[in-house]
């Protein structure tokens, strides 16, 4: 569904959202720097590759995403979206345990991937990463579940961890999984409370999982 006419964003918004890009992109080159010493060290670490081409995915379309018509700028929100951009920092990239080969963590990611891919092309410009209304979107993956690129990421880092698995990475995860919860709740708020608040509501009727069918 596009958004309503009315759905346009506050005077004053381009600096913010500026601000807001560009410190994702200087995240996304930190993300790069530690990355690329660990895979040039082993090229063969196809799972530290396929985690690069993830996060590089969804910078691009950072990029390219229209301005937000309303924004959660909560100091909740914040933190939830500053620990989903940086959980990387503190991953165990070195000494890790193989529980699946290489090949099969680098192509759950690659699965993962693919339907991030897939429900990005359905989202478009829709994108953000701070929780916003940018517009409802609900066809393609949007109905199987309300948040399906969290779910392309849940399957990417399971199979960097089953390939990756260290005590240290399930703890990371399993933060950056708690700051996922918060954004997608505080995003569906957002929704809620703006104009499109009737027609996400009944969205949220007809598509009852946020990420995982059956669990949540």
């Amino acid at each position: 569904m596009s958004p309503r006419p009315n759905d346009t964003p506050p005077a004053g918004s381009a600096l913010t959202e500026y601000l807001f890009r560009t410190f994702a992109v200087l995240v996304y080159g930190g993300f790069v720097a530690v990355i690329a010493r660990f895979w040039w060290a082993n090229p063969g670490r196809y799972t530290l590759l396929a985690l690069l081409l993830s996060e590089g995915l969804t910078v691009a379309l950072l990029l390219a995403a229209r301005r937000a018509v309303l924004r959660d700028a909560s100091p909740l929100a914040i933190a939830a979206t500053t620990v989903a951009l940086s959980y990387y920092l503190f991953f165990e990239y070195a000494g890790t345990t193989r529980l699946i080969p290489e090949w099969a963590g680098a192509t759950l990611q690659g699965l993962g991937m693919a339907w991030q891919l897939i429900a990005k092309l359905a989202l478009g410009r829709s994108f953000g990463v701070l929780p916003a209304s940018r517009g409802l979107v609900t066809r393609g993956p949007y109905r199987v579940v309300r948040h399906p690129i969290y779910l392309g990421y849940l399957i990417g880092h399971l199979g960097f961890l089953l390939s990756n698995f260290s005590l240290q990475n399930v703890a990371v995860l399993a933060m950056l999984y708690a700051a996922q919860t918060v954004r997608m709740l505080r995003e569906e708020a957002v929704l809620k409370d703006g104009a499109q608040g009737p027609a996400y509501t009944a969205y949220c009727a007809s598509v009852r999982w946020r990420i995982v069918p059956l669990l949540f």
